[in-house]
């Protein structure tokens, strides 16, 4: 879907499609400008989410994740592309917020961020935990900014600034209301973002001929005015798929899950429209990543934790 010439995706992508399974539905948000409801499933092995092959997929993208760009190509230049997962590791550690009590609040952002990447096809400017882990202790907003580049039904490019939100929780419906509180908190200060783009990643986490490119597109005063940019959500949910596995044979349990998200998106679909009309963001372009879980909160930290080898 993207075609950025400069700014590439930073992620891995070998692998992606192996681990999360997308189930196909019927349903639409019906907005005007592009977006997306997209729901995947992870591996089922007895009768419960298998986090196996998730686990080794984390594994090898979490340096991409928590390095920005100039500290990926340090690595190389050093000769230490074999460390950046263990001190991407060491690093995602010592920022965790202990206000989260073990919730694994970083899961829904890591998995944001590789969705956006690899579905999405919007490269990453800035994750929350590039900021947890720099000097600047302030936490942005949102869970991530990427840039997203596309071209409209005249063949003509325009670029979305995707801000993003990841919410992992017992109820889909609770997880949708969560992320559009959060998301009315962004759009209020949408330049917070911008600022922290422009003073704390810019100097250091590209090259100069991207820099300015990025410049040019989201910067106010540096604004190429000739090109379109808009701004846009990415939005990760994680929730609890309810169903007694203990009433189910192997096969069956299967069914049952794939049927069961099929309804839950649809039952969800027209919540999620209402929320944005009822915000007032018609305007803007959503695009939705959602994963069930056995149990949402259990697991996003019981993931996190095994991740970090704690």
């Amino acid at each position: 879907m993207s075609d950025n010439s400069l700014l590439k995706s930073t992620s891995i992508p070998s692998g992606f499609d192996s681990v999360f399974i997308e189930v196909k539905h019927v349903c639409s948000l019906n907005l005007k400008n592009p977006h997306c409801l997209r729901i995947f499933c992870l591996d089922i092995s007895n009768n419960a989410f298998s986090h196996t092959a998730l686990h080794r997929f984390l594994q090898k993208n979490i340096g991409r994740y928590v390095f920005s760009r100039a500290a990926l190509e340090r690595f190389r230049l050093d000769d230490e592309e074999e460390a950046i997962g263990l001190k991407a590791i060491e690093l995602l550690r010592n920022a965790s917020n202990p206000k989260d009590k073990g919730a694994g609040g970083e899961l829904g952002e890591i998995l944001l961020y590789l969705f956006l990447e690899q579905k999405l096809n919007a490269p990453k400017l800035l994750s929350k935990v590039e900021l947890k882990t720099s000097e600047n202790q302030y936490v942005f907003g949102s869970d991530g900014v990427h840039l997203l580049c596309d071209k409209d039904l005249a063949g003509e490019p325009y670029y979305q600034l995707v801000f993003g939100e990841s919410k992992i929780i017992g109820s889909l419906k609770d997880a949708i209301d969560d992320a559009f509180d959060s998301i009315a908190k962004v759009n209020a200060k949408p330049d917070n973002e911008l600022r922290l783009i422009e003073s704390n990643i810019l100097n250091e986490s590209f090259d100069e001929a991207t820099i300015e490119y990025i410049k040019s597109l989201i910067i106010p005063s540096k604004r190429d005015l000739s090109i379109s940019i808009d701004r846009a959500f990415g939005v990760f949910l994680g929730y609890t798929i309810g169903i007694d596995a203990s009433r189910y044979s192997n096969a069956n349990y299967r069914k049952a899950v794939l049927d069961k998200m099929a309804n839950d998106i649809q039952t969800n679909a027209a919540h999620i429209a209402q929320k944005i009309i009822n915000a007032k963001m018609s305007g803007y372009s959503f695009y939705f990543y959602v994963i069930p879980f056995d149990d949402a909160s259990n697991d996003r930290a019981a993931i996190i934790k095994k991740l970090k080898g704690e």
